[in-house]
């Protein structure tokens, strides 16, 4: 018995348990933000947030310039020297309340192009867009804050914020979507954005001096130096990512109908619910942990440690949805969406294989691997554009997903070649 109370007292598991918690809090509010969803603005409100929320995700991936994970493993290798540690915060502070009051400012100027790229030219959405515009600073700091919090392993602190997170989106998206329907929907990212902002600054606080932080003395250039490898690999995906579904449910919506674009978010927002587990798992436990090592060999035992715990629970996980899919829609959502039941299939596979990957591709953070990361994902993003193309043309919506669980699965064996070391 001593090997289960061994286990009971790892730090993993202790973090998998919390984040466990986070993950029952996520689906509960999940479930009753889909079916709110559901209820009040459909399958083609639907295909309109997600471009909303696309669009919203590239913005805060501009104003952040990709400085997350450089500022996790950076905090994390320095938590001990204060004044390294403030002199990061007070350059990265600096430089991302400017980049996001830009970002705010071209928004706002660009508003009507926008709207007629993301929403398809509703006037009915620009307030949306202008709340947004306004929102942006305040989702960049939060985003800062929460990387340092992080960086200083305060593992709880994280997940806290996650579930208050998902607390007050779903109250405040049901209030508004109940008054305003799909604009309402709109505004609650922003409104949410402002809320978790002064969540996570009280945990920042907490750790820091706010004043020290804003001593420009402490502005040191190089800094920026120190994250821009992080910066230039997260930037790249952060922004393609959502850009890229939105291509694709605009393919959907050509060939088929803004309906069969819906029924693609709702299988999407479905693989988050599930996927939010191991996500968060590996860049709170399994990033700053590998970041700490000397070398790739270093992290075999981590490796292998995910690939015989985790990844086992996960796919046991994922069985299950499938066979209880039709259960699923009808709890997640109502009758209109039975169509989503012929996703889940290719939608499950792709995860497979994503989770796979995933404590790979985590290692070209760890170990700034910044060349090898970039032919990776480049050549996921081209596989995943041209397959969609491809699919859609030719199996509708379900070709959309089928590309995603192709394109996930040369991903796992592109990362899987780089690594095979650490694997076997």
């Amino acid at each position: 018995m001593n090997w289960i109370k061994n286990i009971a007292k790892s730090p993993l598991f202790k973090i998998a348990s919390f984040n466990s918690a986070s993950l029952l809090v996520r689906i509960f509010t999940g479930l009753l933000s889909s079916k709110a969803i559901a209820y009040f603005i459909g399958p083609s409100g639907m295909a309109l947030m997600g471009n909303f929320r696309n669009f919203s995700s590239t913005l805060e991936a501009i104003g952040i310039l990709g400085f997350q994970n450089g500022i996790v493993k950076t905090v994390a290798e320095n938590y001990e020297d204060k004044s390294k540690v403030y002199s990061l915060l007070t350059t990265v502070f600096y430089t991302l309340l400017i980049t996001s009051l830009l970002v705010s400012f071209t928004i706002l100027i660009g508003s009507s192009y926008f709207l007629t790229s993301i929403l398809n030219g509703n006037e009915a959405y620009l307030l949306a867009l202008q709340i947004l515009a306004c929102s942006i600073p305040f989702s960049i700091l939060h985003l800062f804050f929460v990387s340092v919090i992080n960086g200083l392993s305060l593992y709880k602190n994280v997940i806290t914020i996650t579930i208050f997170s998902y607390i007050a989106g779903l109250l405040i998206s049901v209030f508004l979507m109940w008054k305003f329907t799909v604009l309402g929907a709109m505004i609650s990212v922003s409104v949410v954005s402002f809320l978790l902002f002064c969540f996570s600054g009280f945990y920042f606080l907490k750790q820091f001096s706010f004043k020290e932080v804003l001593i420009l003395q402490y502005f040191d250039f190089n800094q920026i130096k120190r994250v821009v490898l992080f910066a230039s690999m997260t930037l790249f995906s952060s922004i393609l990512t959502p850009i890229v579904y939105i291509y694709i449910r605009k393919l959907i919506i050509t060939s088929q109908s803004i309906e069969a674009a819906g029924y693609y978010e709702a299988m999407s927002r479905i693989s988050s619910f599930y996927m939010m587990f191991i996500t968060t798992l590996v860049s709170l436990y399994y990033l700053p942990e590998l970041s700490k090592t000397a070398s790739l060999q270093e992290n075999k035992p981590l490796v292998q440690q995910f690939y015989k715990t985790i990844f086992p629970l996960f796919s046991v996980g994922l069985i299950l949805i499938y066979f209880l899919k039709d259960i699923v829609i009808l709890v997640l959502f109502t009758k209109d969406f039975s169509a989503v039941s012929n996703l889940f299939f290719w939608q499950l596979l792709g995860d497979f294989f994503r989770a796979a990957a995933l404590i790979l591709a985590i290692q070209f953070f760890a170990k700034k691997l910044v060349k090898p990361y970039f032919i990776a994902e480049i050549i996921s993003f081209s596989i995943l554009i041209f397959s969609s193309y491809f699919g859609v043309q030719n199996f509708g919506v379900e070709g959309a997903v089928m590309a995603y669980a192709v394109t996930y699965f040369l991903y796992f064996v592109v990362v899987g070649i780089y690594f095979r070391k650490i694997i076997f």
